[in-house]
Formats: C-alpha cells, sequence, structure tokens
C-alpha cells in the first residue's frame, strides 16, 4: 500500500523497533519523539500500521506482528556526525549527532542517551 512519506517513515520505524510489546501511549510517544510532533499523523500512523498487520492490540498493549507484514525489512543505520545540533527527543545542544537512516528517510538528529532510548538496541552491537 502507498503511504505519504510521513507515514511510511513512521512504518519503517514500527518495523524497526526491538520491542515485542509497548502500552499504546508509549508508541505514540516514540513516534513524537522521532517522525512527527503532530497528532493527527501519529494517529494515521498508529491506524496504517494496525491496517498493514504490524500492529495488534491485546490486553491493552500493542503486539509488534512483524511476521504477518508484508512490508519488505530495510536494517536501518545509525549514522554518528560532529556537527552542533540540539537533540530531536529532549532538547539538548550537543556537539555530535546522531540519525537513524530508514529506508524512507532520516531521523535525528539526537543525542547518543536519547539515541539508545529509541527502540533499537540491536543496532548498537556492532559498535
Amino acid at each position: 500500500m502507498k503511504h505519504p512519506k510521513t507515514i511510511r517513515k513512521g512504518l519503517d520505524y514500527i518495523i524497526a523497533m526491538d520491542a515485542p510489546e509497548l502500552s499504546p501511549l508509549e508508541v505514540r510517544e516514540l513516534l513524537r519523539k522521532t517522525v512527527t510532533k503532530r497528532f493527527d499523523v501519529i494517529d494515521q500512523i498508529m491506524s496504517a500500521a494496525r491496517k498493514e498487520g504490524l500492529i495488534t492490540d491485546k490486553d491493552g498493549m500493542c503486539h509488534f506482528t512483524y511476521e504477518a507484514h508484508d512490508l519488505e525489512f530495510y536494517k536501518p543505520r545509525i549514522i554518528h556526525t560532529e556537527e552542533i545540533n540540539n537533540c530531536r527527543c529532549c532538547g539538548r545542544s550537543m556537539k555530535e549527532s546522531h540519525y537513524i537512516e530508514l529506508r524512507s528517510g532520516m531521523l535525528g538528529p539526537y543525542g547518543s542517551t536519547c539515541v539508545r532510548k529509541l527502540y533499537l538496541d540491536y543496532l548498537f552491537g556492532e559498535e
């Protein structure tokens, strides 16, 4: 199914998350910190994720059902740059920025602490 770029980024991020289940509030908060601050777009991402079969709701939790989707998985990368920026997650000023490279585009910048809070732990095993 064809989605607008922001929705696509949200779906790619959900596919990349390394979590078996999260509360709907946690998923929405992660999307707010990574993809968009607009709640209507977050609602569209959540709806598209349910429609694509990436998320199922059970017992008040969002269960990630990656094997049920037909979207192609692209393993994201963490890109580290030396630049002065503000963290998208916490707003702190930083000299080193981290970006998450998804198939649909880049997310970030993030500080080293915040990028590790985005349920992408498996990416840091390669460092």
